[in-house]
């Protein structure tokens, strides 16, 4: 689907068994990369060594390492050791520099990498280059997930075409400033590094950013945005149907990932309005995103409207009035301007607290301003699954 880009996925059968669990993805010499990271001061080892890569001009063919189960974070000097030994063999065996190639793990925290089992599952990926399709790629860095992530959109411009496919994992400890758990978005389009970094945080921003599962932020969290270069469509002819179409990809892979939530059950798409910055809506919209009360009522599916205005007014957002508030839950008016609104009926809310996704509005002001922030439910299973997690 994307030209000059080569797949190849291989399994360590020391952590999920046969299962696909590592992958090199191998890029052109002309591909330019973005790369947001997490914003925890707990940095993992692979995140610290492509800080540093990406500071750096990447020249000549580059190169993706990523494996899955160890995520190879709070292990010190010998986690930052062994992730340059594998480069370094990794390396030897194909004609691209170290300084080219980009580390990523994800999994459990604490352990430190197992080098011989990666070592000869990277040589099969070396081996497997080519071979490896993006389904493959995307079932590699799993980890609890229980579906892969992958969109795929072909476009159109006149005559000529271009592609965008993007692969995403992460099902807990989601609350991502920067980025997200692991995502990986190419294109083949011909977009200057500059500006393929600019586009890449002001749709983070509003997608892969406006997401929380639990509130927690992985030491790993990686996004990473490859223009191969090789369409010759006009990328600043064509700005704004290429920025839509890419935000188009990172916001269904968002959708994605909550929706595959450990545990969930429901998506809750919340919208702040009207305060006098967008960052107080915001704060607002992660206030009520992140509060367990209001994740386990929308588990229960009752439509209990007094935590979310409660979760609501305990946001540190001076301007917050209930004399200005008005919220929504899907198109029925609870309340308008502070008071109760008349035309509402408690099985409206019922209704849709029933629904895989639930529609939240607050207007809390005038202004044109606001954010969306989705998150998901909070469930019995979630506990299961992240208190048996190392089990």
């Amino acid at each position: 689907m994307i030209d000059q880009i080569k797949i190849g996925c291989a399994s360590t059968k020391t952590i999920y068994g046969e299962r696909l669990d590592t992958a090199l993805i191998e890029l052109n010499p002309d591909a330019k990369i973005s790369g947001l990271f997490t914003s925890n001061k707990f940095k993992s080892a692979p995140v610290q060594i492509c800080l540093k890569q990406l500071k750096k001009k990447m020249k000549g063919k580059k190169m993706l390492a990523i494996n899955a189960g160890n995520a190879n974070a709070a292990t010190g000097k010998k986690g930052v050791s062994d992730a340059k030994k594998l480069i370094r063999e990794i390396s030897s065996l194909t004609d691209i520099s170290t300084t080219q190639i980009l580390p990523f793990s994800t999994g459990v925290v604490g352990q430190l990498l197992n080098v011989k089992s990666l070592s000869a599952a990277f040589s099969k990926c070396l081996k497997n280059l080519n071979k490896n399709s993006w389904e493959d790629f995307a079932k590699a860095i799993m980890t609890t997930d229980t579906k892969s992530k992958i969109v795929k959109l072909s476009l159109q411009v006149g005559s000529k075409k271009y592609h965008i496919v993007g692969i995403a994992k992460g099902v807990g400890m989601i609350e991502p400033n920067m980025a997200t758990t692991l995502s990986y978005i190419f294109t083949d389009l011909r977009i200057p590094e500059l500006t393929l970094r600019k586009l890449h945080k002001k749709i983070c921003d509003k997608t892969f950013n406006a997401i929380s599962i639990d509130g927690d932020q992985s030491p790993s969290d990686s996004s990473i945005l490859v223009a191969t270069g090789s369409s010759e469509i006009d990328f600043k002819k064509h700005y704004k149907k290429i920025e839509k179409d890419i935000f188009t990809v990172f916001s269904k892979l968002s959708e994605k990932l909550v929706l595959d939530g450990e545990g969930s059950t429901k998506l809750l798409n919340i919208k702040v309005t009207g305060l006098s910055t967008e960052a107080n809506c915001k704060k607002i919209a992660m206030k009520i995103a992140n509060s367990p009360l209001v994740k386990t009522a929308a588990y229960g599916e009752d439509p209990n409207w007094g935590r979310i205005i409660a979760a609501a007014g305990n946001a540190d957002v001076d301007e917050f009035k209930i004399e200005n508030l008005s919220l929504k839950i899907g198109k029925h008016f609870v309340l308008k301007n502070g008071n109760l609104s008349k035309k509402y009926k408690e099985s409206f809310g019922q209704k849709e607290f029933k629904k895989r996704k639930i529609n939240l509005e607050l207007s809390i002001g005038k202004s044109k301003n606001s954010f969306t922030v989705i998150s998901s439910d909070l469930s019995k299973e979630y506990i299961s699954i992240n208190s048996d997690y190392r089990s």
